[in-house]
Protein backbone atom coordinates (compact mmCIF):
# COMPACT_ATOMS: atom_id res chain seq x y z
CA UNK A 1 0.00 0.00 0.00
CA UNK A 2 1.08 3.71 0.09
CA UNK A 3 3.93 4.68 2.00
CA UNK A 4 3.15 7.48 4.61
CA UNK A 5 4.96 10.04 3.20
CA UNK A 6 2.69 9.52 0.22
CA UNK A 7 -1.07 10.59 -0.18
CA UNK A 8 -3.46 8.05 -1.18
CA UNK A 9 -3.67 7.52 -4.49
CA UNK A 10 -7.20 9.29 -6.35
CA UNK A 11 -7.73 6.40 -8.61
CA UNK A 12 -6.95 3.08 -9.95
CA UNK A 13 -7.14 0.89 -13.22
CA UNK A 14 -6.82 -2.49 -13.69
CA UNK A 15 -3.37 -3.36 -15.58
CA UNK A 16 -3.63 -6.83 -16.32
CA UNK A 17 -5.44 -10.21 -15.52
CA UNK A 18 -2.75 -12.98 -14.52
CA UNK A 19 -3.64 -16.87 -15.42
CA UNK A 20 -3.57 -19.20 -11.83
CA UNK A 21 -3.62 -22.96 -11.41
CA UNK A 22 -6.86 -23.09 -8.95
CA UNK A 23 -9.55 -21.27 -7.46
CA UNK A 24 -7.98 -18.11 -5.17
CA UNK A 25 -8.84 -18.25 -1.64
CA UNK A 26 -6.08 -15.31 -0.55
CA UNK A 27 -3.54 -12.84 -1.41
CA UNK A 28 -0.36 -11.39 0.26
CA UNK A 29 1.84 -8.65 -1.58
CA UNK A 30 5.23 -8.33 -0.26
CA UNK A 31 8.61 -7.21 -2.37
CA UNK A 32 6.53 -6.85 -5.81
CA UNK A 33 5.63 -10.34 -5.61
CA UNK A 34 1.98 -11.67 -5.11
CA UNK A 35 1.69 -14.69 -2.62
CA UNK A 36 -1.93 -16.80 -3.09
CA UNK A 37 -3.80 -19.20 -1.22
CA UNK A 38 -5.32 -21.94 -3.19
CA UNK A 39 -6.70 -25.26 -3.59
CA UNK A 40 -3.39 -27.56 -3.19
CA UNK A 41 -0.63 -24.71 -1.82
CA UNK A 42 0.18 -21.35 -2.47
CA UNK A 43 1.37 -19.60 -5.33
CA UNK A 44 3.97 -16.83 -6.02
CA UNK A 45 3.12 -14.66 -8.58
CA UNK A 46 6.17 -12.30 -9.78
CA UNK A 47 6.16 -8.84 -11.30
CA UNK A 48 6.42 -9.96 -15.04
CA UNK A 49 3.12 -11.79 -13.98
CA UNK A 50 4.38 -15.48 -14.27
CA UNK A 51 3.11 -17.75 -11.63
CA UNK A 52 4.45 -20.91 -9.84
CA UNK A 53 3.30 -23.11 -6.94
CA UNK A 54 5.60 -22.80 -4.07
CA UNK A 55 4.08 -24.72 -1.32
CA UNK A 56 2.08 -27.70 -1.90
CA UNK A 57 -0.49 -29.06 0.73
CA UNK A 58 -3.45 -31.80 0.61
CA UNK A 59 -6.13 -29.48 1.19
CA UNK A 60 -6.16 -25.71 0.44
CA UNK A 61 -4.39 -22.43 1.71
CA UNK A 62 -7.38 -20.49 2.92
CA UNK A 63 -5.06 -17.48 4.12
CA UNK A 64 -1.80 -16.34 3.81
CA UNK A 65 0.04 -13.61 5.23
CA UNK A 66 4.30 -12.35 4.77
CA UNK A 67 5.26 -11.11 8.01
CA UNK A 68 9.47 -10.86 9.41
CA UNK A 69 10.50 -13.25 6.01
CA UNK A 70 7.71 -15.55 7.18
CA UNK A 71 4.91 -16.92 5.17
CA UNK A 72 1.82 -17.38 7.45
CA UNK A 73 -0.67 -20.13 5.99
CA UNK A 74 -4.08 -21.02 7.55
CA UNK A 75 -4.60 -24.64 5.90
CA UNK A 76 -7.61 -27.03 6.05
CA UNK A 77 -6.60 -30.55 5.12
CA UNK A 78 -9.52 -32.64 3.78
CA UNK A 79 -10.72 -35.30 6.04
CA UNK A 80 -8.61 -33.34 8.49
CA UNK A 81 -8.50 -29.92 10.41
CA UNK A 82 -7.59 -27.03 10.22
CA UNK A 83 -3.70 -25.81 10.65
CA UNK A 84 -1.36 -22.99 10.79
CA UNK A 85 1.72 -23.51 8.85
CA UNK A 86 4.78 -21.45 8.59
CA UNK A 87 7.32 -20.90 6.09
CA UNK A 88 10.53 -19.51 5.29
CA UNK A 89 11.66 -17.51 2.21
CA UNK A 90 12.98 -21.03 0.81
CA UNK A 91 9.50 -22.54 1.29
CA UNK A 92 10.48 -24.67 3.96
CA UNK A 93 8.29 -25.47 6.78
CA UNK A 94 9.71 -24.21 9.68
CA UNK A 95 6.79 -24.47 12.37
CA UNK A 96 3.07 -26.17 12.21
CA UNK A 97 0.34 -26.25 14.99
CA UNK A 98 -3.44 -27.45 15.03
CA UNK A 99 -6.03 -24.34 15.24
CA UNK A 100 -8.07 -25.89 18.13
CA UNK A 101 -11.53 -25.01 16.38
CA UNK A 102 -13.36 -25.73 13.02
CA UNK A 103 -14.82 -22.77 12.40
CA UNK A 104 -13.80 -21.60 9.00
CA UNK A 105 -11.83 -18.92 10.44
CA UNK A 106 -10.87 -17.32 6.86
CA UNK A 107 -8.53 -15.12 7.75
CA UNK A 108 -5.17 -14.99 10.19
CA UNK A 109 -3.41 -11.85 10.61
CA UNK A 110 0.24 -11.24 12.45
CA UNK A 111 1.32 -8.92 14.46
CA UNK A 112 4.13 -7.79 16.73
CA UNK A 113 4.73 -11.60 18.61
CA UNK A 114 1.30 -13.48 17.98
CA UNK A 115 -0.94 -14.46 15.49
CA UNK A 116 -4.77 -13.72 15.43
CA UNK A 117 -7.64 -16.05 13.90
CA UNK A 118 -11.29 -14.98 14.62
CA UNK A 119 -13.34 -17.59 16.08
CA UNK A 120 -16.54 -16.60 14.88
CA UNK A 121 -19.04 -19.47 17.20
CA UNK A 122 -17.55 -18.09 20.46
CA UNK A 123 -17.26 -14.50 19.44
CA UNK A 124 -13.80 -14.10 20.30
CA UNK A 125 -10.28 -13.30 18.56
CA UNK A 126 -7.94 -16.46 19.54
CA UNK A 127 -4.16 -14.88 19.86
CA UNK A 128 -1.36 -17.71 19.54
CA UNK A 129 2.07 -16.66 19.90
CA UNK A 130 4.72 -17.40 17.20
CA UNK A 131 5.19 -21.32 18.22
CA UNK A 132 1.27 -21.79 18.15
CA UNK A 133 0.47 -21.45 22.08
CA UNK A 134 -2.93 -19.68 23.38
CA UNK A 135 -2.06 -16.69 24.74
CA UNK A 136 -5.94 -15.35 25.06
CA UNK A 137 -9.00 -15.01 23.52
CA UNK A 138 -9.82 -11.63 22.85
CA UNK A 139 -13.67 -10.76 23.10
CA UNK A 140 -14.93 -9.35 20.13
CA UNK A 141 -19.27 -9.30 20.34
CA UNK A 142 -19.03 -7.99 16.51
CA UNK A 143 -18.63 -11.09 15.37
CA UNK A 144 -21.63 -13.62 14.07
CA UNK A 145 -21.58 -15.89 11.37
CA UNK A 146 -20.75 -13.86 8.48
CA UNK A 147 -17.68 -14.48 6.27
CA UNK A 148 -14.50 -12.37 8.16
CA UNK A 149 -11.53 -10.34 7.17
CA UNK A 150 -8.82 -8.46 9.54
CA UNK A 151 -6.20 -6.30 8.69
CA UNK A 152 -3.69 -4.45 11.24
CA UNK A 153 -1.80 -1.24 10.76
CA UNK A 154 1.78 -0.92 11.02
CA UNK A 155 1.44 2.18 13.08
CA UNK A 156 -1.03 0.90 15.66
CA UNK A 157 -0.87 -2.89 15.66
CA UNK A 158 -2.63 -2.75 19.02
CA UNK A 159 -5.28 -2.78 17.06
CA UNK A 160 -6.86 -4.66 13.95
CA UNK A 161 -9.56 -3.87 11.43
CA UNK A 162 -12.20 -6.13 11.27
CA UNK A 163 -14.87 -6.58 8.39
CA UNK A 164 -17.90 -8.69 9.35
CA UNK A 165 -21.93 -8.58 8.70
CA UNK A 166 -22.06 -5.41 6.82
CA UNK A 167 -19.94 -3.60 9.33
CA UNK A 168 -16.62 -2.73 10.07
CA UNK A 169 -14.98 -2.05 12.98
CA UNK A 170 -11.82 -1.48 15.02
CA UNK A 171 -10.77 -3.87 18.17
CA UNK A 172 -8.22 -3.12 20.79
CA UNK A 173 -6.63 -6.29 20.77
CA UNK A 174 -5.47 -5.40 24.60
CA UNK A 175 -8.95 -5.23 26.02
CA UNK A 176 -11.31 -6.51 23.25
CA UNK A 177 -12.74 -2.71 23.14
CA UNK A 178 -14.32 -1.79 20.03
CA UNK A 179 -12.28 1.61 19.37
CA UNK A 180 -15.25 2.74 16.39
CA UNK A 181 -17.69 0.88 14.27
CA UNK A 182 -19.13 1.68 11.01
CA UNK A 183 -22.30 0.14 9.42
CA UNK A 184 -22.80 3.27 6.62
CA UNK A 185 -20.86 0.98 3.92
CA UNK A 186 -22.67 -0.88 0.99
CA UNK A 187 -22.04 -4.41 1.74
CA UNK A 188 -17.94 -4.36 3.41
CA UNK A 189 -16.16 -6.89 2.06
CA UNK A 190 -12.13 -7.64 2.18
CA UNK A 191 -9.78 -5.00 4.26
CA UNK A 192 -6.52 -4.00 4.11
CA UNK A 193 -4.61 -1.85 5.67
CA UNK A 194 -0.99 0.47 4.56
CA UNK A 195 1.31 2.25 6.76
CA UNK A 196 -0.36 5.36 7.05
CA UNK A 197 -3.36 4.28 9.16
CA UNK A 198 -5.55 3.81 6.22
CA UNK A 199 -8.39 0.96 5.94
CA UNK A 200 -8.81 -0.13 2.44
CA UNK A 201 -12.90 -1.96 1.92
CA UNK A 202 -13.73 -3.52 -0.83
CA UNK A 203 -17.54 -2.49 -1.64
CA UNK A 204 -20.01 -3.64 -3.91
CA UNK A 205 -20.48 -2.14 -7.03
CA UNK A 206 -21.24 -2.80 -10.65
CA UNK A 207 -19.63 -5.72 -12.57
CA UNK A 208 -17.64 -3.30 -14.88
CA UNK A 209 -16.26 -1.02 -11.45
CA UNK A 210 -14.52 -2.58 -8.19
CA UNK A 211 -15.18 -0.21 -5.48
CA UNK A 212 -12.82 0.52 -2.38
CA UNK A 213 -13.90 2.87 0.38
CA UNK A 214 -10.84 4.89 2.00
CA UNK A 215 -11.63 5.06 5.72
CA UNK A 216 -9.04 6.61 8.51
CA UNK A 217 -8.14 4.31 10.61
CA UNK A 218 -8.02 5.88 13.58
CA UNK A 219 -11.71 7.23 13.34
CA UNK A 220 -13.61 5.17 11.25
CA UNK A 221 -14.18 8.04 9.23
CA UNK A 222 -14.75 7.72 5.22
CA UNK A 223 -12.21 9.58 3.36
CA UNK A 224 -13.32 8.93 0.01
CA UNK A 225 -14.02 5.85 -2.38
CA UNK A 226 -12.29 4.30 -5.28
CA UNK A 227 -13.36 3.01 -8.44
CA UNK A 228 -11.01 0.88 -9.93
CA UNK A 229 -12.35 0.03 -13.95
CA UNK A 230 -11.82 -3.37 -15.14
CA UNK A 231 -10.38 -3.05 -18.27
CA UNK A 232 -7.44 -4.45 -19.60
CA UNK A 233 -4.27 -2.17 -20.30
CA UNK A 234 -1.32 -2.59 -23.11
CA UNK A 235 0.40 -6.49 -22.30
CA UNK A 236 3.82 -4.09 -21.95
CA UNK A 237 2.31 -2.93 -18.37
CA UNK A 238 3.22 -3.85 -14.88
CA UNK A 239 0.57 -5.10 -12.43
Amino acid sequence: MAPSSLAPPTGMRLMRRVDISSLCYALSHVDDQIYMGVNGGADRVTRDGRSSRVISVNGHVDCVYVYDNRIYTLVYIISSDWSVRVYNLDYNLIQLWRHEINDNPNQLVVRKDSVLIPHRGSKTIIQYSLTGEVDKRIPCNVLNDAATWLCVMSLSCDTVILSCDDTVSCIDVGTGDCVWSTDSLEKPRAVCCDDASRAYVAVDGQLSTIRIAVLNGVTGKAEFTLSIAQRIESPSRRY
